[in-house]
């Protein structure tokens, strides 16, 4: 993959290819995860998606992405492991179908570029009434988690999971954090975003390479090296006692059960590729242990699944299900963990995930945002794999190598959300 530095301070990695009648431009900001930044910079994010010092309005905004034809803005903000991203998006009609698609290029960077350097602020502050709405709008998007009951059982089990505090935190903060954000200081964590982060630039589409480097480098890019250069992943030591909590809420109908287990192997450790198979086999699919016996042959959950993030090296499992059989529910749980362990599994479930497994990773390439999504992973970690190579390592994974993993995993902390009795 070729990366081009742009102005000492923004790596660009562009994708030509004529499989998309559009364009896609997408500008990533990452920086280590703080628990005292995360609020601010999910502000950020809502600010810069609204108004500019050009656009001062959120209609401002919108008719000017009409005006290039239908184009579609967004901002975001995740966590990859240890680190906070902050992400501008904007996708348009691919220039060569338009008349007067070489205007309509340099106008789509134009605005991308607006809405990112040149904010609605003055004297170092971001504009009081937008500041106030956008605040708004963040306490009230963290505040309708607690109506999720799986996204708040979840965001539960992650507090008492992880050791370091900025792991604990939602990629958008919490409520009282953004409740006290000021405009001085947030527009202050927009700077910093600006002059220290990772810059990371994806463009894919028909476009000429050239072409777009020339526009890239009229960007008030900030020339600099940024602070954060380890790895993104995050691993923590096993802790010697599970971590759990009860809690009761009332408005409820059914329960959830959320467990988190750690796979303690290094980031790229060739082992992931039989993790990826064995959390699969456990609870990744309509073919796994947990699905099929569990919520299919014994009716214990309405949902069940399981997760392995390979950026944090944690295995989640949740479940929704009645609250009379929590504690069944999870002795089978562990029953089907067990028997992964011990090689009760058949090959041919096993070469049927497989199958399904490099069947997705290949859809990839129908994907835009998925193409674009590997770009930048190779871009944060500095590594490769290629196509081939993922599939061979998929499809050498053995029936030893699944066991192997499942062995590894070592239950950490559990969640149980309960109805108010």
């Amino acid at each position: 993959m070729k990366k081009t530095i742009i102005n000492h301070g923004a790596n660009l990695v562009i994708l030509p290819t004529t499989q998309f009648k559009t364009l896609h431009i997408a500008v990533d900001f990452s920086t280590a995860v703080e628990p005292e930044n995360i609020s601010a910079r999910a502000l950020v994010s809502y600010l810069t998606a609204v108004s500019s010092a050009r656009y001062k309005t959120q209609q401002q905004v919108a008719q000017k992405t009409i005006d290039l034809y239908g184009a579609q803005y967004q901002t975001d903000v995740f966590r990859i492991g240890q680190t906070h991203h902050v992400r501008f998006t904007l996708q348009i009609p691919a220039p060569t179908y338009i008349v007067g698609g070489k205007q309509l290029l340099t106008e789509a960077f134009d605005f991308l570029s607006e809405m990112i350097f040149n904010p609605l602020a003055e004297n170092h502050a971001f504009d009081e009434q937008v500041f106030a709405n956008e605040q708004q709008s963040l306490i009230n998007e963290l505040a309708s988690v607690k109506d999720d009951k799986s996204r708040y059982a979840v965001a539960k089990l992650r507090e008492i999971t992880y050791d370091k505090s900025g792991m604990r935190v939602s990629a958008s903060g919490n409520e009282e954090t953004v409740a006290h954000l000021n405009p001085s200081g947030v527009y202050q964590a927009y700077q910093n975003m600006l002059n220290d982060d990772a810059m990371n630039i994806v463009v894919l589409g028909d476009i000429n390479q050239q072409q777009i480097i020339s526009l890239i480098e009229k960007w008030p890019i900030v020339p600099h090296q940024a602070k954060e250069e380890r790895e993104p992943f995050y691993r923590q030591a096993s802790r010697l006692h599970l971590s759990e909590l009860v809690e009761h809420k009332t408005s409820l109908n059914q329960a959830m059960l959320t467990m988190a287990y750690q796979l303690n192997i290094k980031p790229f450790d060739d082992q992931r590729f039989a993790v990826m198979v064995m959390n699969s086999l456990l609870g990744g699919t309509p073919l796994s242990k947990l699905f099929m016996n569990v919520r299919e042959k014994e009716s214990l959950a309405y949902s069940i699944y399981s997760r392995w993030q390979h950026d944090t090296g944690f295995l989640t499992i949740a479940a929704g299900l009645d609250t009379t059989k929590v504690h069944q529910t999870d002795t089978m749980i562990q029953e089907q963990i067990k028997a992964i362990q011990e090689g009760d599994f058949d090959n041919q479930t096993v070469d049927a995930i497989k199958m399904s497994l490099i069947s997705d990773y290949l859809s990839q390439r129908d994907s835009p945002a998925s193409q674009m999504e590997v770009a930048f992973s190779r871009l944060l970690t500095r590594r490769e794999t290629s196509e081939q190579e993922w599939i061979n390592r998929i499809q050498s994974v053995t029936a030893d190598d699944i066991q192997n993993a499942a062995q590894k995993i070592s239950l950490q902390s559990r969640y149980i959300l309960l109805p108010e009795v």
